[in-house]
């Protein structure tokens, strides 16, 4: 008994275009399978990339001690404009990624494995100097992340995280841990370019 009726096909010359026509659709498929591969391969690397590009920027020296400036002026003084000024760079770096989220080039996801407590304890710092400019440039818009934060707080949620409190001294207490963190990171920093090699304590006792 025959499966396959095989009575009269070809594969070259009048008749055989149903086996060319296949043989085409075949080639499509195969190509679009590797530009979807390349594709795929492409996506993680800009998107690994683009992870890289921020945080060496949010890492960097400069907003090490952008930070640290800022920090100290606001656990120690009373916030002012040269202070918001100072703070923009921190800011604008926020506003950054709110905008890519929205556009669709960062995930929520994305932002709050990398940046999420950073954005709010910095957002509670900073708000005194925010407010005082929304109303000097009379735009209550100006650096509104708050879309953003509601979404990383919900993202904190589903991960059983606790959310951040600013009751009390929990402000100053966060303002402190920032001073250290940013002051290690500048000794860090200026002892890698001094060249010197860490090398371990002397054990007790040795000549």
């Amino acid at each position: 008994m025959k499966l396959i009726n095989t009575d009269g096909l070809a594969f070259i010359g009048p008749g055989s275009e149903w086996f060319w026509a296949a043989a085409q659709f075949v080639v499509v498929v195969i190509t679009l399978v590797g530009i979807y591969r390349q594709l795929r391969v492409q996506g993680a690397a800009n998107f690994v990339q683009r992870i890289e590009t921020l945080q060496g920027d949010w890492s960097s020296p400069r907003m090490a001690y952008t930070r640290l400036v800022v920090a100290l002026h606001l656990r120690y003084e009373q916030p002012d404009k040269s202070c918001y000024l100072k703070a923009k760079p921190i800011l604008d770096f926020f506003a950054n990624l709110q905008n890519l989220e929205i556009e669709g080039y960062l995930s929520v996801d994305e932002i709050g494995a990398n940046w999420n407590r950073s954005i709010q304890e910095w957002t509670a710092f900073t708000a005194p100097l925010v407010e005082a400019r929304r109303k000097t440039d009379d735009n209550l818009n100006l650096y509104d992340l708050d879309p953003l934060i509601m979404k990383l707080r919900k993202w904190e949620q589903k991960r059983g995280a606790m959310p951040l409190s600013y009751e009390g001294d929990a402000v100053q207490r966060l303002l402190d841990e920032a001073i250290l963190y940013a002051t290690a990171a500048l000794q860090l920093e200026a002892e890698w370019r001094s060249g010197i090699i860490p090398e371990p304590p002397a054990a007790s006792g040795a000549p």
